[in-house]
């Protein structure tokens, strides 16, 4: 799989061609790529096939639209109470707290307007599978670049300042998985809204304390999401950050 190709699975996604050659320099990246490539292939599925792709901010999804059909927003968010459920639970909030607070210590920018994690799980060169937690962050400054670009805020973390600035180390992610004793291949959707719903309660802990406050001098929100947005993901953001945080763009992409 070539650049040009990349360009055409990527582009409806909303990368840059920049993002994409940029990504095409991870050597992670490349070993996804790969697999991706070869699955395709056995597929029949030619990049050309996936440029009718639709991702949340890129257009319309019925499916989307339709799950919020009905859904009373302030009444989910008030209703959303994440919490730990037993130790193991307790052990990986405290991890998640600890590694967002470091990370947003250690952004360059002071003009950090948003915050993001986001989870995902990528192939190694042995087709093994890599779990990863990772905190994103936007400034300003790109923020008003994308808005000159788009003509709207861009909520799609790809189009951030850096998507993945630092991720969770493993030893606790993996220990949290092997306690839960969850499968990726079996247990994935209730895995990843587990994840959510911990790193959206250790969120609302660190506003509590004014983590972002004593680090940028001011409340910064965080989106708790992937590249796939939908009625759950307005939730979580409500609710852990205020509805005032967010604009009818961003309840678009989740199927406002």
């Amino acid at each position: 799989m070539d650049l040009n190709d990349l360009q055409q699975i990527c582009g409806p996604l909303g990368l840059t061609p920049e993002k994409v050659k940029a990504l095409m320099q991870d050597p992670q990246m490349q070993a996804s790529l790969q697999h991706l490539s070869s699955m395709m292939e056995q597929a029949g599925i030619t990049p050309g096939d996936l440029q009718g792709l639709r991702v949340s901010g890129t257009g319309e999804c019925p499916e989307r639209e339709a799950a919020a059909a009905g859904f009373d927003l302030e009444a989910e968010a008030a209703a959303y109470q994440p919490q730990p459920e037993n130790d193991a639970d307790r052990a990986f909030l405290a991890a998640l707290k600890d590694w967002i607070v470091q990370s947003v210590s250690e952004i360059p920018a002071q003009d950090v307007c948003m915050l993001g994690i986001g989870y995902e799980a990528t192939f190694g060169k042995d087709d093994s599978v890599c779990y990863t937690v990772w905190l994103s962050y936007n400034t300003a400054q790109t923020a008003a670049q994308n808005r000159a670009r788009y003509g709207s805020e861009v909520w799609n973390q790809i189009n951030w300042t850096d998507d993945c600035f630092r991720k969770l180390p493993d030893a606790p992610f993996a220990a949290w998985r092997l306690a839960q004793d969850f499968d990726e291949d079996h247990d994935g959707d209730e895995m990843i809204t587990r994840i959510y719903d911990l790193a959206a309660a250790a969120v609302i802990e660190l506003h509590a304390a004014q983590f972002t406050e004593q680090r940028f001098g001011r409340r910064i929100p965080v989106l708790i999401a992937d590249l796939e947005f939908d009625p759950e993901t307005a939730v979580r953001a409500v609710r852990v950050n205020g509805a005032e945080c967010f604009d009818a763009q961003f309840l678009a992409d989740c199927g406002f």
